[in-house]
Parts: structure tokens; C-alpha cells; sequence
């Protein structure tokens, strides 16, 4: 067991009540694997129940644990009226679990806290509960382009990464999890090498293959220097240089001997359309946690995939250590 020094509040008596980390130290038990479900009470985003069905289906023993957030920044207004949003927390969840035709109880505990900001009290929950990762819905549906694809909670929480992160469509039905492999998206750097314990510690649980899969920079524009009896055989030895790496990134960070895929092209729709060709359940990816100024010049593959990818996407921190 440890210590969190994040608490800030408790529910007490079904009463919310702030508590600081110095009045109150949350003990944490870590023999349960946990995952902090993010719920935002529209009835549309039911994506992060299906999942956490899954999940739970996988590992009958471990719990969900649902956290509804009063963002006191934006109403203020509320006040005590935090215990009614959490009983209409309840009534939605148990719609979602009828729906999916589950007669268990989804989650092992229902919290409505109070923070600031909706991602600052979720991350807060996620410490304070010792979660495996925090469950999220996103803004955009499966297969829809829209131009705000994440929403700002979704955003801001990738951006700080405070645990494994998965970012789910917020119209994801059970039956849209797909029956094949969790894909694990390198770059073959350290930044990886969390990602690949996180992705081989989900796959034991889910009983899914491993598939691990990484995206070159095609080498065709050297055409423009080269001969052209000489191009073909200078990209199929590119072909093999890259293949090999990936291969020995494998071995060196994962146990057994996972299929490697490679693709050349753009890298989040190669990642896209090999997820949809195996029926991925879902794709895991490290961060390269790009700060803000980064991101205006550098676009972030793993948000680019969360926002876009038809299944769930676990972003997880570089510093993740894969244990809960």
C-alpha cells in the first residue's frame, strides 16, 4: 500500500466535503487493479462504459471506478446540488449497463467531486484512486472528421499525462471492440518503451495477441538523386534496415516473439488503416509529452490517433513504470 498526496475531497455521509492532503492521507491498496472511468453525463458518450464493460469482463476482480467532476470554476452556482448530479450519474450508468445487457453492476464506487476544472479533478481521482489508467470519451464520433475531434477535457488531460490515458469514441458500442490483437505503435525510442510494457500487461489481461507496429519514412523522393536502375534496390535495402530495427526493438522490449508490422507512409493513417485491417481492439502509444509551444510546430501522433481512431487508444507517459 502507499500514500497519495493528492486528495482533495471526500464524500462523506453522501455529503462532498474538501479535505487537503495534509488532513487527510488517502491509502491506496494496489493488489486491485482499478480503472478511473471520466464520466460527463451526456447521455450520447457511452463509449467509456463499453469499455470499461471490457475491461471488466477480462478481469471479473478488478473494479471501475465512475467520477463525475463539478467544474466549480465554470458553476460556482452549484453549490450543494453535487449530490443530485451524482444521483443522475447513477441513472445514466445503470441505462448504459441495461443497454449493454449486463446485470452486474459496472462500477465498484460512483464519486461526484468537486475541482476547478473537469481534468484537474479527474487526474486528481486517477492518483488518489491508484488507477491502471483513466477512461475518457472524446468530442468526435467514429468515423465523423470533424474539426474539434478531442474536446478540451480530453486535451488537456494527454497534455499533463498524469497515468495511462485511453481516449475513447463517445459512440463505441461493445460490438465495436474488435475481436483482434492489441496494436502497440512505436517509434522504436525510449519514449516506447513504457507504452510496450503498458500494451503487453493489457493483452495478458484481455487474453489478446500482441501485434507491434511501426511506421517508416518512405525513401522515394531520393529518386530525385538517384538513378533509377539503382532506386529499387536502394528502398528495398532501406526496407530491410527499418524491419530489422523494429525486430530488434521487439526483442529487446517485449517478451516472447510479438508480430511485427511495418508500414512506410504517413504515419497516422498507416496506423489507422493497420488497426482497422487486423480489427485491433485497441491501440497503445507513448508520449513524447511535447509541451505547448512544441505542439504549435509538432503535431503529437498519439493525439492525432486518439482523436481519430475508430477504437479506444491508450496514451501512456514515458515515465509509466507498467505497474499500477
Amino acid at each position: 500500500m502507499r500514500l497519495s498526496p493528492w486528495v482533495s475531497s471526500v464524500i462523506v455521509s453522501g455529503k462532498l466535503q474538501a479535505r487537503s492532503s495534509a488532513q487527510i492521507p488517502q491509502v491506496i491498496m494496489e493488489e486491485t487493479t482499478r480503472w478511473l472511468v471520466g464520466l460527463d453525463l451526456i447521455p450520447e458518450n457511452t463509449g467509456v462504459f463499453r469499455v470499461s464493460s471490457w475491461l471488466r469482463a477480462s478481469e471479473p476482480e478488478a473494479q471501475a471506478i465512475g467520477v463525475h467532476v463539478v467544474e466549480t470554476g465554470l458553476f460556482r452556482f452549484l453549490g450543494e446540488r453535487v449530490p443530485t448530479i451524482l444521483a443522475g450519474a447513477r441513472e445514466r450508468i445503470d441505462e448504459a449497463v441495461a443497454e449493454a445487457g449486463g446485470g452486474v453492476d459496472l462500477f465498484a464506487k460512483l464519486e461526484a467531486v468537486s475541482a476547478d476544472t473537469a481534468e484537474r479533478g479527474l487526474m486528481d481521482a486517477a492518483i488518489r484512486h491508484g488507477a491502471r489508467a483513466l477512461l475518457i470519451g472524446r468530442w468526435s464520433r467514429r468515423g465523423e472528421r470533424s474539426v474539434v475531434k478531442l474536446g478540451r477535457v480530453a486535451r488537456r488531460i494527454l497534455r499533463a499525462l498524469p497515468v495511462p490515458v485511453i481516449v475513447t469514441p463517445p459512440d463505441l458500442l461493445r460490438s465495436d471492440i474488435g475481436a483482434g490483437p492489441i496494436l502497440l505503435a512505436t517509434d522504436l525510442s525510449a519514449n516506447s518503451a513504457a507504452a510496450a510494457r503498458f500494451a503487453v500487461d493489457l493483452a495478458e489481461r484481455t487474453a489478446r495477441p500482441l501485434v507491434v507496429a511501426y511506421v517508416g519514412i518512405p525513401r522515394s523522393h531520393a529518386a530525385l538523386y538517384v538513378l533509377d536502375e539503382e532506386m529499387e534496390g536502394l528502398i528495398e535495402g532501406h526496407k530491410r534496415e527499418v524491419e530489422a530495427a523494429a525486430r530488434a526493438w521487439a526483442s529487446a522490449n517485449l517478451p516472447g516473439d510479438p508480430e511485427v508490422k511495418v508500414a512506410f507512409g504517413e504515419i497516422e493513417s498507416e496506423l489507422l488503416g493497420l488497426a482497422e485491417g487486423l480489427s485491433a481492439s485497441m491501440i497503445v502509444c507513448g508520449s513524447r509529452g511535447l509541451s505547448l509551444a512544441e505542439r504549435i510546430f509538432a503535431s503529437s501522433t498519439a493525439s492525432n490517433l486518439a482523436g481519430l481512431a475508430p477504437c479506444p487508444v491508450a496514451v501512456v507517459p514515458s515515465g509509466e513504470n507498467g505497474q499500477s
